[in-house]
Formats: structure tokens, sequence, C-alpha cells
């Protein structure tokens, strides 16, 4: 099994699929976490199964995640995974603006 990192959404509806994989992003933490300072964002562990935040605030971090992911694939174990994954984190926060209601990350053990 292993740990999966997930985006949760206040209040949404029930047709809203967050369904995502989040293994890959939740085995290159340590990376990212290593690179957060570099590239101007918090570490992802500091983000997991806080509170609930804006997605204003949420979409420039994992944009800039993601920038890193690709233009760092050597760096990035499993890079294409872990951008797909970070893909859906943006796509999810994004969804949480359309809706006017927050998100957070939430490790799955």
């Amino acid at each position: 099994m292993g740990s999966a990192l997930y985006v949760s959404i206040k209040n949404p509806p029930a047709e809203l699929d967050t369904m995502m994989n989040g293994k890959a992003l939740a085995k290159a933490g340590e990376t990212l976490d290593a690179a957060a300072e570099s590239i101007g964002v918090p570490p992802i562990n500091k983000l997991c199964n806080a509170s609930w935040k804006a997605p204003e605030k949420g979409l420039p971090i994992f944009e800039t995640y993601l920038q890193y992911v690709e233009t760092h694939t050597a760096s990035v174990p499993n890079a294409a995974e872990v951008a797909e994954d970070l893909k859906d984190v943006v796509r999810f926060i994004g969804e949480a603006h359309k809706l006017g209601t927050k998100w957070r990350l939430m490790l799955d053990y």
C-alpha cells in the first residue's frame, strides 16, 4: 500500500470526483521539501493535515512545485508520476476556487 497525499475540499458537491493517486507525491516529499526553500515555497510536510486554506494561497505553491518537477526531472525520483499528482493537486485546488470554498492537503497512511 504505502502513504499517499490527496486534496480534501471543504463541503464539495457530491458529483465532484477528487480521487487521485498521490503515492508518488508522498514518496517525493523529502526531495521536494529539500528544494522548497530554494524555489520559495513552504515544505510539503508543513502543508499536510493543516487547517483549511484559501485556494489563492495554494495554487501558486503547487504550480511552483509542478514547474520545479517538470524542469528537474533528473533530481526528482519518478518525476512523471510526481508531476501527474501535482497536476491533480492544482486541478482540485482550482475546483475549490471555482466553488468558493477551501482545501487542505491530507496524508493517507
